[in-house]
């Protein structure tokens, strides 16, 4: 089991951009909303203001649109509305700066892991070719941290 401090320096090191994706494929018809939903009703998570018709975004195509959400008030997790079927989100690694703050992240990703029914990665870089995967939710699975090289070939 790892100490805050090696997470941080496994998962939310800032050497870099300073973001980690989160990243899951091929949802399911309906899955945006039930995300959506699914981020209205946890308590500890909010939304910017700026997102009022989400239905309506969602019915006629998503096309850019940058959701915040806030755990605890700052701004931890960015939600890219580019695709219905690919799950796009970033961490801003900067606010995680507690064992706390990590374990909400790892509930959230959990689950919403089981509301999809799909895996979701924690990776260190999406935009490479080969992303390492630093965290893997499962559903109805705890939260596994990798250790290893273990990289994701990215499916379109």
């Amino acid at each position: 089991m790892m100490d805050w401090y090696q997470i941080k320096k496994h998962i939310y090191y800032t050497n870099d951009d300073y973001v980690r994706d989160i990243i899951a494929f091929h949802l399911k018809r309906g899955a945006m909303t039930a995300i959506y939903n699914y981020i209205c009703k946890t308590p500890f998570l909010s939304m910017e203001e700026s997102i009022k018709d989400f239905a309506d975004c969602i019915e006629h195509g998503v096309h850019n649109q940058i959701i915040t959400v806030f755990l605890y008030n700052k701004p931890v997790i960015r939600w890219y509305l580019n695709s219905t079927e690919q799950l796009e989100m970033d961490i801003d690694v900067r606010f995680v700066n507690s064992l706390n703050v990590h374990n909400k992240i790892c509930e959230f990703l959990t689950g919403l892991s089981c509301l999809i029914d799909d895996d979701i990665y924690i990776l260190d870089d999406v935009i490479k070719e080969k992303s390492s995967i630093l965290m893997a939710f499962k559903p109805q699975t705890p939260p596994q941290i990798i250790e290893g090289n273990l990289r994701l070939q990215q499916e379109t």
